[in-house]
């Protein structure tokens, strides 16, 4: 009885653990599934009320795993820690209360990003970077009061600084102090810089960018918080104070990439000074629809869309008296309407500013010029408008991962000209991005990893001068952190509208093990005249729709508008078709091409992932 009862009770713990493993596995990764609170708000230069932060943030941070604010004109009169506040240590991760020096940029920013690190392929390592949770004093008075509601159950993770403009970043402390991302914490390499292009042609920084970018387990993230250029006539001046941003905030990203085009996930926000400037509809352009980013199967859905709401709008109107034209629509609550005459609208659709990104549809009135009481109370003195904005963008694998739940404002709070805007966000993770970063790569994988071959590439109205021209492409994969390579084509000499042959465009094999994680993968296609970067184009792989064939080799062929620094005015358009080839026999192929390569027309930087 004795052996027997023994291995019986064996035999239960076995299936007891079994049955215990069974169900871990079936939970969901705590990286799966991320809800994020995105808010910003221009204080107006006035100490803002304490208890005015009820109305847009929770007690104890609610359900959030993190919280991103952005406030602009945040100088007031004790913006110090009140001396009445009793000194308390908050929780922050070591060097997050890094601050920028404020008055410099243009040449001497430029010098300071130099004498630092630029960013390499050291840069992207999959080995995450880690920080550890300390306590420290926080000597602002709106991080401290900010600290105090979401109390110990939040972690400053990184705040970026510039002049009267704050970023500031939290998570929930349990994700900063775990090692359930790799044996460590799931926020991981945090990153910060700053851009300024305010006063003195852009090198003060009373305007410019903050950025915040860091990883959540496998997922990259990237949070931007700006003030652009004011006043109703400087919207082109808006639209290159995004693409200076973009420009300038490199030390955060690939050398050939930027802040849109290299994270999973890029939430852009702040006072982006944009105007509601009403023209008879007869007036509005017919912008190109492909300038948003879409490819052209999308073009006949999008216009019948415009067509639509423009139809909803009969505005008659004199053009000196936009306040009573916009205060007529506001009283009937029609901010659809209101917003077809938005410049960011218009200038997004027209593809001079925020190419490829999304926003939710404001369902309240514009957050400026308001008098400072609880509830709208436009000032006549200017044209009521949505200065204060959310947009997001994510890679294309990505796109249909973010859920933008709640999106309104808080017109409960009363020390400000603006009115705050926030949204809430939930991002999904798919499960084999997690496994395709989790699992350390060994030499014997890179082997089996997919051959995916491109042909039939062309660029067309490219920007440059044909005589002196040499446009060649670079192709980069992400995540980077596993594709540490670079492959490049041939240059086409003395034309802007080259045509690569196939020979001259290289062989590419993206870290993947399965299909499903290649559906986590984008191809990033980077356009270069000799030195000069011209816009990237982002692909998925082909396999994520069943019209690209069997998943053992499939295809498909594009036609893409590239993009440059948010813009895809005069910058042409790429085309080209990718093929992905799973076969046994193609694989080894071009495992066997690898050892022994053939002299070829096009040049190759590469490690071991592309060939």
């Amino acid at each position: 009885q004795g052996p027997w009862a023994t291995a019986r009770r064996a035999l239960s713990s076995q299936l007891i653990a079994m049955a215990s493993d069974a169900a871990s596995a079936e939970e969901p990764a705590p990286w799966e599934s991320i809800n994020v609170l995105c808010f910003t708000w221009n204080m107006g230069d006035a100490k803002p009320a304490e208890e005015e932060l009820e109305h847009w943030l929770p007690k104890g941070g609610g359900d959030f795993d993190l919280i991103t604010i952005g406030v602009q004109e945040c100088s007031y009169s004790d913006w110090t820690r009140s001396p009445q506040r009793n000194k308390k240590r908050r929780k922050s991760l070591k060097g997050s209360q890094a601050v920028q020096i404020p008055m410099i940029s243009g040449a001497a920013e430029e010098l300071m990003h130099t004498l630092g690190s630029s960013p390499g392929h050291h840069d992207f390592s999959p080995v995450p970077i880690t920080r550890d949770v300390s306590e420290q004093t926080f000597s602002f008075h709106w991080d401290d009061i900010l600290a105090e509601r979401l109390g110990d159950g939040f972690v400053r993770v990184q705040q970026a600084v510039l002049m009267n403009m704050r970023l500031l970043v939290f998570a929930r402390a349990e994700h900063c102090d775990c090692t359930s991302w790799q044996g460590g914490p799931l926020v991981h390499t945090v990153k910060q810089t700053y851009s300024a292009t305010g006063l003195l042609a852009g090198t003060v920084g009373n305007k410019g960018g903050l950025v915040v970018s860091l990883h959540f387990g496998p997922v990259s993230l990237c949070f931007v918080s700006c003030h652009l250029a004011a006043h109703m006539h400087a919207a082109d001046k808006r639209d290159n104070d995004c693409k200076e941003i973009l420009q300038e905030t490199w030390p955060v990203c690939h050398p050939c990439l930027d802040l849109t085009n290299q994270f999973d996930h890029c939430f852009w926000f702040g006072d982006l000074n944009y105007r509601v400037e009403l023209k008879p509809l007869h007036e509005l352009e017919d912008y190109p629809t492909l300038a948003l980013g879409n490819s052209r199967e999308s073009v006949k859905t999008d216009a019948s869309m415009k067509t639509m709401a423009a139809a909803d709008v009969e505005l008659k109107f004199p053009d000196t008296d936009h306040f009573a034209a916009i205060d007529s629509l506001m009283r009937e609550g029609k901010y659809r309407e209101l917003m077809t005459y938005d410049q960011l609208r218009c200038h997004r659709t027209a593809g001079k500013a925020f190419v490829g990104f999304q926003e939710g549809q404001p369902t309240f009135a514009p957050t400026f010029k308001v008098e400072r009481k609880t509830g709208f109370h436009h000032v006549q003195e200017r044209a009521p408008s949505y200065c204060d904005r959310i947009l997001w963008k994510s890679l294309p694998p990505h796109k249909a991962n973010v859920a933008q739940h709640l999106f309104t404002c808080a017109p409960e709070v009363t020390t400000s000209d603006h009115k705050p805007v926030l949204a809430h966000f939930c991002i999904s993770v798919s499960p084999s991005l997690g496994e395709l970063l989790q699992n350390p790569l060994v030499e014997a994988m890179k082997e089996r990893f997919p051959v995916v071959r491109l042909s039939g590439f062309k660029a067309t109205s490219l920007a440059g001068t044909a005589s002196t021209a040499e446009p060649h492409l670079v192709f980069l994969v992400a995540p980077l952190e596993l594709n540490d390579s670079e492959g490049m084509s041939a240059a086409e000499k003395k034309t802007l509208d080259p045509v690569w042959k196939d020979h001259e465009l290289p062989i590419l094999r993206p870290a993947a093990s399965t299909p499903d994680q290649l559906k986590s993968c984008t191809l990033l296609v980077v356009v270069y005249n000799k030195s000069v970067k011209l816009g990237c184009v982002a692909l998925r792989f082909p396999g994520f729709d069943p019209s690209h064939g069997p998943a053992e080799c499939c295809s498909y062929s594009f036609e893409e508008p590239i993009v440059l620094y948010n813009q895809t005015t005069d910058t042409g358009l790429l085309s080209g078709r990718v093929e992905v080839d799973w076969s046994e026999e193609g694989i080894c192929a071009a495992n066997a091409q690898a050892k022994c390569p053939k002299p070829g027309n096009h040049k190759v930087r590469c490690a071991c992932v592309m060939q």
